[in-house]
């Protein structure tokens, strides 16, 4: 009796249903349910097909790159203008600056401002001179980051004179900060420094052009020699510090692509969304793992606190660490969602007739010892990219509910008949067939003579 009230339930529910070819799986004839039901399987095999493409389509995150044209936006974007700005001695001047002070014999130390320049440089070098250079530090009780800091030129009294930003004069010591970085220690500006304190009413008069002039004074003792500059801007990935030479006048004329992280997708991507994430940083975090130490320059946040610092020598192994090597030792760096690339055009030319200029940027100024640096950043060559995805999980849904529809006949209407019936009249169908199997379990037979 059980059977046969949830049977008619079901039969019922199949010959009534709106679903393709449902209906005949009732049917009296064994050849026609045979049939519907090969019929229907593979129906719903073709839409668990479709069904599969289309969901890793979506994971994708297929999407339209669109140049933006709106200048507000453009603008909004731009803001930023100018990119972190650093000014570094090289490490090998660094270097012969205090290593007079570590051990006064010359013939020991001349190959080890060399040798060290090439390993930060992640060039091969010879290990023995920068052995003899951690036993001079550790006969001093000192380390190599120490020593650099405090024998590396002041920002603001020996390293940068004059600083002006869109033709106004700025104080260089607000702007510049002496720090350890990657390539040494250098004179640090970042962008936020100009916001809002010298950058009021000036973008949005001259919006197109960032300019940032400054005057460097690049010197060991009393002799000159070169400066690194470098720019990047957050997110920006290995970038290479430009050599400067004092008595030269150089233009750099930087323009930036970039397109922002604006992804809508629901589910996990091949980038990483986290705008404080670097995939220079990963891979480095990766080199400090694989060779068991820290950089003593590039102090890097996402590094194990248990790692101890790289000897110099040490040092071998954690710069020269191949950026492909990643891969192999399951580091899993994704790129970043938001990416910035830059091209930067440099133009020089010696400062002959200085004394002629009536610009008084250019006064007061050692030629044989100084140089000066006009950065640029033109923000109307400049491309700014919107990211517009083509699959969101609007159409995600619309796609998958279509597809269903011409297979299987699956629509609203559908569904409610089939949550209607699994959660009404299918319950109701069981309930009824147990009451009475329990009524006729205990109801004793009559027998008429």
């Amino acid at each position: 009796m059980r059977q046969s009230k949830v049977g008619k339930a079901i039969q019922q529910y199949f010959r009534n249903t709106t679903l393709h070819g449902f209906k005949y799986l009732s049917s009296v004839h064994c050849v026609d349910r045979v049939v519907w039901v090969v019929w229907c399987c593979a129906s719903a095999w073709c839409a668990g097909s479709l069904c599969v493409v289309l969901w890793r389509r979506y994971l994708q995150v297929p999407a339209l790159l669109v140049l933006c044209d709106d200048d507000a936006r453009t603008l909004s974007y731009s803001r930023q203008g100018v990119p972190t700005v650093a000014v570094c001695l090289p490490p090998d001047v660094v270097a012969k600056m205090f290593l007079h002070k570590l051990s006064s014999n010359t013939t020991q130390t001349e190959q080890i401002p060399s040798s060290l320049a090439r390993v930060l440089d992640g060039k091969s070098t010879l290990s023995g001179q920068l052995e003899i250079l951690d036993d001079l530090l550790a006969s001093c009780n000192t380390t190599l980051a120490d020593m650099m800091m405090s024998h590396a030129p002041n920002c603001d009294e020996d390293m940068i004179i004059k600083c002006r930003y869109q033709k106004r004069m700025v104080p260089c010591q607000q702007l510049f900060e002496k720090r350890l970085t990657y390539w040494g220690v250098c004179c640090v500006m970042r962008p936020d420094k100009l916001l809002p304190k010298f950058n009021t009413g000036l973008v949005s008069k001259s919006h197109t052009m960032q300019s940032l002039e400054l005057v460097l004074q690049c010197k060991r003792g009393f002799y000159p020699t070169v400066c690194q500059f470098l720019t990047y801007y957050k997110g920006e990935e290995w970038v290479q510090p430009i050599i400067l030479h004092p008595r030269h006048y150089y233009m750099a004329h930087l323009v930036f692509t970039l397109i922002p992280d604006e992804s809508t997708s629901l589910v996990e991507t091949a980038c990483s969304h986290d705008p404080n994430y670097s995939r220079t940083r990963c891979i480095l975090h990766c080199a400090e793992k694989s060779c068991g130490c820290r950089d003593p320059l590039y102090i890097n946040r996402n590094s194990d606190t248990d790692l101890p610092v790289c000897s110099t020598a040490r040092l071998i192994c954690l710069r020269s660490f191949d950026r492909m090597q990643h891969e192999k030792i399951s580091c899993n760096c994704l790129p970043p969602c938001r990416k910035i690339t830059t091209t930067t055009v440099l133009e020089s030319s010696k400062m002959n007739q200085i004394n002629n200029t009536i610009d008084n940027l250019f006064s007061g100024i050692d030629v044989a010892r100084s140089l000066v640096m006009n950065l640029r950043v033109n923000l109307h060559h400049s491309q700014v990219f919107l990211l517009n995805p083509t699959e969101t999980w609007v159409t995600l849904l619309s796609s998958l509910g279509g597809v269903f529809n011409m297979f299987l006949g699956v629509g609203l209407f559908s569904a409610l008949e089939l949550i209607y019936f699994l959660m009404i009249k299918l319950p109701v169908a069981i309930r009824k067939s147990s009451e009475v199997d329990h009524t006729n379990k205990y109801t004793t037979p009559v027998t008429m003579r």
